[in-house]
């Protein structure tokens, strides 16, 4: 008998950790989502389409972003991105 209570405390354990990081890991994605989403404001591109990229192509664009050479092959790679 205490072993399954034990089981089913750890079950329980489980299924609630994997929750709680499944919502921290969603929040991020917005969290990450939402400053690339500015950064493309600011600097004039569409974002009609950003709510349908992945978390790759969100941090590719992040990456475009931030990188030191975001010349004319930079924004057409995002405009590539946000266009798919």
């Amino acid at each position: 008998m205490k072993t399954t209570l034990k089981a089913i405390a750890l079950g329980a354990v489980v299924a609630t950790s994997g929750a709680v990081a499944a919502s921290a890991m969603e929040q991020e994605f917005n969290m990450l989502t939402g400053a690339v989403y500015n950064a493309l404001k600011q600097q004039g591109f569409d974002t009609t389409n950003i709510d349908t990229l992945t978390l790759a192509e969100i941090a590719e664009i992040k990456n475009l972003l931030e990188g030191n050479d975001m010349g004319n092959a930079g924004r057409s790679r995002i405009n590539n991105i946000l266009d798919n």
